[in-house]
């Protein structure tokens, strides 16, 4: 049975994740999840072993959270990981398949975290030779980053183990750190200025992309992937350079001139998620702590790539002082949350840093699962595996299969039209949005 321990703090993170399952009490869209496909001699026991030992240490896994008197609490929970449960689909008539469907159903399953256990992990076998490591967790206990410190370490300590090499020192994943460095953020001033800064920032920022009629959140959403080459990473990188601008900005740009085409308006506003951890001690700590922040972009007749990059570079120089402010306490400000209204329905993230996990004696593949609800459409760019992808994921409430696939092509045909522009070549918006020559 579970021992509670005395009851802490929640997060600001933690709480905005929590909200939003209480908005939605019976959908399981909060649930997130990726896979490792394992091939070769993978030693179960080992992996077994390691997992158990990793996820017991991990302390954001082990919460239970009970709402009294207007707050939330977190209460800890001792850890109690069972050995890894191996589900051997061999035997089915498409074993990835079969696993794809298992998948799909435990992610269909609810969890309350108010009642239950955040996270599952099991070991699916595909093949003779080919596994797939599974976890799976509630948003409100680990994030992307947070993700890749628990594979990182699982990876490092089983290669130990089989190794039969020293196991590296368990790191400190305690919470405490995390909500101490919140709660001085709160009281040191940190908080207030970056309040003021929002306030100014959105008193007259422009309206939310709009690209398809307001729709309520689904369980399931749409996902394309596209790999991206290297000679067209190396198109976009050079585009970058050629206006001056590092990759990130000249990206956040282009998507930002393709939001813009597609939505009709010269004036927009975007999400941007910000890992939240730099410089706080979060950056060692698998847990909840990224956010999402509003990044608006104007764009004038005569604007170029060059221009739209670096008005992004500008604007970017003053919120990554001001990222670790919440997007919930930004819409409160505003008075959105109590009319149910958002900043931005859109989200453009970017990670250009490679996301391996190397397994002594097997390769390796992550496979991202879920990460969460989609509110609209949501654009990421990322490496992983050491290949680049472009993926688009939309609300099928609000985007048919069929819808996301155009949208898809129209992205991937803009980035690789922009990358052959000069830089001070004009991107002509027009009454209907931004005109660019496919």
């Amino acid at each position: 049975m579970s021992i509670l321990l005395t009851r802490q703090a929640t997060t600001t993170a933690q709480y905005g994740i929590w909200i939003a399952q209480q908005m939605a009490p019976e959908s399981p869209a909060m649930l997130t999840a990726e896979a490792v496909e394992l091939r070769g001699p993978l030693d179960l026991a080992a992996l077994s072993d390691t997992v158990v030992e990793v996820l017991d240490n991990c302390h954001s896994l082990h919460r239970r959270f009970e709402s009294a008197d207007g707050v939330l609490w977190q209460w800890p929970l001792a850890p109690a990981t069972p050995p890894l449960a191996l589900h051997d689909f061999r035997r089915a008539p498409d074993p990835r398949s079969a696993a794809q469907q298992w998948i799909a159903d435990s992610l269909a399953t609810l969890c309350d975290p108010n009642r239950d256990i955040l996270y599952r992990s099991a070991v699916l076998q595909i093949a003779e030779d080919t596994y797939l490591w599974y976890l799976q967790v509630h948003h409100i206990a680990l994030d992307g980053f947070g993700y890749s410190l628990v594979c990182q370490t699982i990876a490092e300590r089983y290669s130990a183990r089989v190794m039969q090499s020293a196991l590296p020192p368990l790191p400190d994943w305690s919470l405490d750190k995390i909500t101490a460095a919140e709660q001085a953020y709160k009281a040191n001033g940190g908080f207030e200025r970056d309040k003021a800064f929002w306030l100014a920032t959105m008193q007259d920022a422009p309206a939310p992309a709009s690209i398809a009629p307001p729709a309520a959140f689904s369980d399931p959403l749409h996902r394309r992937d596209t790999r991206l080459s290297t000679s067209e990473i190396d198109a976009l990188r050079d585009a970058a350079k050629r206006c001056g601008q590092d990759w990130g900005n000249w990206m956040l740009a282009a998507i930002g001139a393709w939001l813009a085409k597609q939505s009709g308006q010269q004036a927009l506003t975007f999400g941007l998620p910000v890992m939240n951890r730099l410089g706080t001690p979060a950056i060692g700590v698998p847990c909840m702590a990224m956010n999402i922040v509003p990044l608006s972009l104007r764009i004038a007749p005569d604007d170029c790539m060059q221009s739209l990059s670096a008005q992004v570079a500008t604007a970017l120089r003053g919120i990554r002082q001001h990222a670790y402010y919440r997007y919930g306490w930004i819409r409160m400000d505003l008075g959105l949350m109590a009319q149910g209204k958002h900043c931005f329905n859109q989200a453009v993230n970017l990670l250009p840093f490679d996301r391996s996990a190397r397994f002594a004696g097997l390769q390796s593949r992550i496979e991202p699962i879920s990460a969460g609800p989609v509110k609209d459409l949501n654009i990421s760019v990322f490496v992983l595996n050491a290949e680049w992808q472009l993926r688009t994921e939309a609300n099928p409430n609000a985007y048919s299969a069929e819808r996301l696939d155009a949208l898809h092509r129209d992205l991937l045909g803009m980035l690789r039209a922009l990358a052959q522009r000069a830089p001070e070549e004009r991107l002509a918006p027009t009454q209907q949005g931004v005109a660019i020559e496919m």
